[in-house]
């Protein structure tokens, strides 16, 4: 069952990424140099992100040693 899931997953996120290719705006034959992307680094709140990151990697080792545990 876990096969079939894993299967269903990957199929699903294969045609999502094609939608995504298919999706995107032809460029003009004569755009001239490329624009620069909107700029944006992850800069702001970089300490939350980390410490989110622990905490949610503690719940899930803790909930893991739970498991075995009981078994």
């Amino acid at each position: 069952m876990k096969v079939i899931k894993t299967v269903y997953f990957t199929v699903f996120l294969i045609l999502i990424n094609i939608c995504g290719l298919f999706a995107q705006p032809s460029q003009p034959a004569d755009a001239g140099p490329p624009l620069e992307p909107p700029g944006g680094p992850i800069d702001s709140y970089l300490l939350v992100l980390i410490i989110a990151a622990l905490l949610l990697g503690m719940v899930v080792i803790y909930k893991n040693k739970i498991k075995k545990a009981s078994v």
